[in-house]
């Protein structure tokens, strides 16, 4: 009932308002995205209103129009979605999982770089892309670990015939500039694109009295070109190269002492790719890839110019991939590959190069046995050097009840493999004195500290944890999308997620000083599950209204059971007694919300060349810490609070379109949580102007 009630609330509170028109507004309207091609969900192209998974786009001209230019910003706007900040960096929850378990990919090639799990979303700009694709559900079946929650696509343009350039600048709060320029000539033949983009901060603090900043100030850059050749009608290459360097100046105080010095961060991707059609009906594609991700950090006290820290990470990935699509017959086509890989890591806190072979080989086949019902199947097969292998299949369906109205329907296993830190991870906390070790390395590593006499007690054996299993979900989705009528487009999805091993940090020992040692173990089974509905209604020939909502429940189950047996206890907030844990007062996973909603509202004329947004974004209280020592969310003072942001653009396109001028506001409501959000600096604003040498 709480899903009906979450779908109705949300249809109710947008149509309420709704007239019945067939005119199109020229906005971003999800009713133009019915006929849209999306390639990410399948490795192959298909209409979005035949794909049988929770899948969304957003467009190049979506993003333009709201006047935001990080993938951070932009994914922080749409319905199921939510940005985490840590000290890494902003990453992306799906369903209620981590950002570990969501693949991040630039033109199907996954981006690396999760020193603590996280891939830093900020680093990314979306000005010279084309799209952005989001599967929600696993889709380990296809592209393998890390992909347990979801995929996350960002799609390059590729320049017109001609030549075509643009040049556009964004300056706002917090000295915050954005820069970019982007080039591209196309023949029939040759395809040449190229983008650089200069992104730079002042920086911030949340705590002026701290002397230190939240955000340090940095200065990015990205370079991005693309070569395609089409050697004929049956056979084409595509080069693409990209490199990014970021370089922030820490500055902090520890104690009384002033900590300095810089800190660099590198990525470049490099892939090649050839596809040839050997006939109508079957077509082969190479693949070669590589990334390359490493920071490096030099800290001093300005006091004697002593090293306070020194830090590097070095990683190294390589993939070869051999891809093939047959066309069987009319109404059923296989897609399959094989590929092999190999990751690197060279790092300050691991004791030696640490290095992962894995193999795989996957098969889908995509069956229309009559015009409504739409039938995927498939899995694949991953072999690791370190973990035992996984299998992960997959079977979705939709049927087409009427024109307007289609059922979704799938299921399938996600898997995460473990990675490198929580395999080999060797690092004491100078300062706190706490200890944290991966699986690999505890046992040896907790017996040098006994034998240095710093261990007051053990807690569980090293030589008792077993070799880390792979985290697996087997998920559940089913839904549907509706379009009564030309102008109004309603989504709902249902999902659950069963997990199972999933990887936790858990004190192992507890040293003299009183700080514990940490490694990690499989959990038995954690779930997620929900509910997510989606609204867009575009009225008045300029209008747009558009809303989501989603509803959340992440728990432990192995918790809940403890609960249920009575043997889990708490201390009361006010009298401080301790009490046993009711079932309502669990609050289930850290940092999940059980409530998210978005509402946005729309105006696009294009006679004035005025186009301008409202929207607002709502995130319900969530658990953040756990303050009777219980390891659970139970107790008022241990979440943190719901919170709505709003943020607005509004633009004026000139010169036929060539020119626009733009303000650019987030946050408006300026609010701030410095204890717990330290990606909310308060109120932004920015101005911002584009200017095409090609006519739009």
């Amino acid at each position: 009932m709480k899903y009906i009630f979450v779908c109705m609330l949300t249809i109710t509170a947008v149509s309420a308002k709704a007239q019945h028109t067939d005119t199109l507004s020229t906005d971003t309207s999800k009713t133009k995205k019915l006929k849209e091609v999306v390639v990410t969900a399948t490795r192959t192209a298909k209409s979005l209103m035949q794909l049988p998974m929770p899948v969304s786009t957003i467009s190049n001209k979506e993003i333009k129009n709201r006047g935001l230019v990080r993938l951070n910003e932009i994914l922080a706007e749409q319905t199921g979605l939510s940005v985490l900040p840590d000290a890494h960096g902003q990453g992306i929850q799906i369903q209620g999982f981590s950002p570990d378990y969501t693949m991040i990919m630039l033109d199907g090639l996954p981006l690396i770089g999760r020193t603590t799990g996280i891939l830093d979303l900020s680093r990314i700009t979306t000005n010279n892309i084309d799209k952005i694709e989001i599967v929600k559900g696993p889709v380990s079946s296809l592209y393998g670990s890390d992909a347990m929650a979801g995929v996350i696509n960002i799609i390059s343009a590729t320049p017109p015939l001609g030549g075509s350039g643009s040049i556009s600048a964004r300056y706002g709060t917090n000295k915050n500039a954005d820069i970019s320029l982007n080039g591209g000539y196309a023949t029939q033949r040759l395809s040449l694109s190229g983008f650089v983009n200069r992104y730079s901060s002042g920086g911030y603090t949340l705590v002026p009295q701290s002397g230190s900043a939240t955000v340090s100030p940095f200065i990015g850059y990205t370079l991005n070109g693309r070569l395609g050749y089409k050697f004929s009608d049956a056979t084409n290459v595509k080069i693409q190269v990209r490199n990014y360097t970021n370089t922030a100046d820490n500055n902090f105080l520890v104690d009384d002492d002033r900590i300095t010095g810089d800190g660099t961060e590198k990525d470049l991707n490099i892939s090649a790719g050839l596809t040839h059609r050997f006939t109508e009906k079957f077509t082969g594609d190479v693949r070669l890839y590589h990334a390359g991700y490493s920071t490096k950090s030099l800290l001093r006290n300005t006091a004697d110019n002593s090293i306070y820290d020194e830090t590097f990470f070095d990683q190294n990935f390589n993939r070869a991939e051999l891809q093939g699509d047959y066309k069987i017959l009319t109404s059923l086509r296989f897609t399959g590959g094989v590929g092999g890989q190999t990751e690197s890591v060279v790092a300050t806190r691991y004791n030696e190069k640490k290095t992962f072979q894995s193999g795989y080989a996957y098969g889908q086949a995509d069956w229309t046995p009559f015009k409504r019902l739409n039938i995927i199947g498939g899995g694949r097969f991953d072999t690791h050097s370190v973990y035992r292998s996984q299998f992960s299949p997959k079977l979705a369906a939709s049927y087409q009840l009427s024109d307007k109205f289609v059922i979704l329907a799938s299921t399938g296993k996600g898997y995460k493999a473990p990675d490198f830190r929580q395999l080999y991870l060797n690092f004491t906390n100078a300062v706190v004195g706490y200890s944290v070790f991966g699986t690999e390395e505890a046992a040896f590593e907790l017996q040098k500290l006994l034998d240095q006499g710093q261990i007051a007690s053990i807690l569980i054996d090293p030589a008792s944890l077993r070799t880390l299993n792979a985290e697996s979900s087997t998920a559940y989705n089913f839904g549907y999308r509706y379009r009564p009528f030309t102008n109004l487009m309603w989504t709902v999805n249902l999902f659950r997620n069963n997990i199972r091993d999933l990887i936790d940090s858990e004190p192992i020992a507890i040293k003299t000083n009183g700080q514990s040692v940490f490694s990690y173990l499989n959990l038995q089974h954690v779930y997620t599950q929900g509910a997510e509905t989606d609204v867009t209604y575009s009225f008045l020939k300029h209008w747009t209204v558009a809303g989501g909502m989603q509803y959340l429940e992440a728990y432990d189950q192995t918790v809940l059971d403890k609960i249920k047996a009575g043997q889990v206890f708490g201390t009361d907030q006010a009298t401080r007694e301790t009490v046993k844990v009711k079932k309502s007062q669990y609050g289930g996973l850290l940092n999940r919300s059980k409530y998210m909603a978005n509402a946005r509202i729309a105006y696009q004329d294009d006679k004035t060349g005025i186009i301008t947004s409202v929207r607002a974004i709502y995130r319900g209280r969530y658990g953040f810490s756990d303050v009777d020592g219980n390891g659970i969310v139970n107790r008022d003072d241990e979440y943190v609070k719901g919170y709505v942001l709003f943020n607005a653009s509004v633009s004026k396109l000139f010169i036929n379109n060539q020119l626009r001028l733009q303000l650019t506001g987030e946050n408006l409501g300026n609010y701030k949580n410095p204890g717990a959000i330290s990606n909310l600096p308060g109120t932004l604003v920015y101005a911002g102007i584009t200017y095409n040498l090609n006519k739009q």
